[in-house]
């Protein structure tokens, strides 16, 4: 059995969103708006959490969770077939 790799409090903030991007709504959950942020490349998890005064422990298990479940799932394509909104195509505007 393969065994998944899952976030840890050494891993850089910017590496954690990228290989997990479900993760984000986990920081923006817990206060921390790294996305974006120029530090989060050289920030590691628990950097993050001492700065934002949030405890580490909590914090990865949820990062793992949503990590997790995200692997576990396949990933989606969402477009006007799948949503049912009936989005009009990036075609130009005609009058």
């Amino acid at each position: 059995m393969q065994k998944i790799a899952l976030p840890t409090t050494e891993m850089t903030v910017d590496n954690v969103m990228r290989r997990w991007p479900s993760t984000i709504r986990v920081f923006v959950d817990f206060g921390m708006h790294c996305v974006g942020c120029p530090i989060a490349t050289f920030h590691s998890v628990g950097e993050a959490c001492s700065e934002h005064g949030i405890d580490p422990g909590k914090f990865l298990e949820r990062l793992r969770e949503t990590a997790q479940s995200a692997q576990a799932q396949p990933a989606r394509t969402w477009g006007p077939a799948e949503t049912g909104c009936g989005w009009p195509s990036a075609s130009p505007n005609r009058a």
